[in-house]
């Protein structure tokens, strides 16, 4: 059988042993000579031998730049490069800053300094050259802070500066004042928040509704005749007894009543009450507050029984009835 020479195969194509043996050697060489490059190239970029006493000085060093662990920061300590705290009462003009981070940062300092924060706040209601502004920023500061934690003095000494305010010339200054008075209580300032009964801004008046309709225990009977006096007709009898020298007006020395009083009765402030301003009831639309705090009261003081009638919207003449029911019902009630 003829025999194939050519690249050493035979009919199956399969190499001759000695030539597979030969070309096995051959790859075992070029690979020998690989791996010794290689160890030649490792041998070359090796990094240098590092020296060790300077990488422990470089250690000691980096423990050295670390800092010091602290304890928990103290609030009240202070240096001398610390700056001055603002006075309290810079503080209170500050609620009402522009910038709203100042005006953060003045309620914090205010409410750190506990009974001496709401103290400044409350005494800067009486600041007469104060911006309505401003107080209305006070009064909502005082609206938001607890004022029962505090000793009883000076807590009856803030319901007397909020209760001052009732009578501020600015509406919205009066609405929070009796917002305050609503949300903290009266306490002893209870006739004058409820006088602001007949004030011309009805928030006030709904402020007063609120709180004593809701604590009708807070209202005694002379409190409750106060309420009920805003729907009566003040007669000519009583102008005439009240009316001293018969000049047909009743000064402030004549009159035996309260500033307050002297003022509502006063409608065009020239400091005299003319027979006209005396015998004027009250608007409807306070005598109709009223009549709803009454309505409040008789649900929660006498619930089983039935309420009097009072259409605030018709003439007060015609129902005077009706008001000395309510003062019976009044005086009935335990004392």
């Amino acid at each position: 059988m003829q025999q194939q020479a050519a690249g050493g195969r035979n009919r199956a194509g399969i190499l001759s042993p000695a030539l597979a043996a030969c070309r096995l050697s051959v790859s075992r060489r070029l690979f020998a000579l690989l791996l010794a490059g290689l160890a030649v190239l490792g041998g070359c970029i090796q990094p240098p031998t590092r020296n060790q006493p300077e990488d422990q000085r470089m250690g000691e060093s980096t423990d050295l730049l670390q800092p010091k662990p602290r304890g928990p920061v103290d609030p009240a300590q202070s240096t001398p490069e610390d700056p001055k705290a603002p006075p309290l009462e810079h503080d209170v003009k500050l609620l009402s800053s522009d910038l709203p981070l100042q005006r953060v940062q003045a309620d914090n300092r205010l409410r750190s300094a506990g009974s001496a924060g709401v103290l400044a706040a409350a005494r800067f209601l009486a600041e007469a050259e104060a911006e309505p502004a401003a107080t209305v920023e006070a009064l909502r500061f005082l609206e938001d802070v607890d004022i029962q934690g505090l000793d009883v003095p000076t807590r009856e000494e803030v319901r007397r500066l909020i209760a001052g305010a009732l009578r501020h010339e600015n509406a919205l200054v009066r609405s929070h004042a009796a917002r305050s008075l609503q949300v903290h209580g009266p306490g002893s300032q209870r006739t004058s928040f409820l006088e602001a009964i007949g004030d011309p801004e009805r928030r006030v008046r709904w402020a007063v509704v609120r709180r004593f309709g809701d604590n009708p225990a807070e209202m005694d009977a002379t409190q409750r005749e106060v309420l009920i006096s805003f729907l009566q007709v003040r007669k000519r009898d009583r102008f005439d007894e009240a009316d001293v020298n018969k000049d047909l007006q009743v000064t402030r020395g004549e009159f035996s009543g309260s500033d307050e009083q002297f003022q509502k009765l006063d409608s065009d402030g020239d400091g005299r009450v003319s027979l006209e301003e005396w015998t004027a009831p009250a608007p409807a639309a306070v005598r109709a507050d009223v009549c709803e705090l009454l309505m409040r009261l008789h649900a929660k003081l006498t619930p089983g029984l039935e309420p009097i009638g009072y259409n605030p919207y018709a003439p007060a003449a015609d129902q005077q009835g009706a008001v000395d029911r309510w003062s019976e019902w009044s005086n009935a009630l335990p004392k």
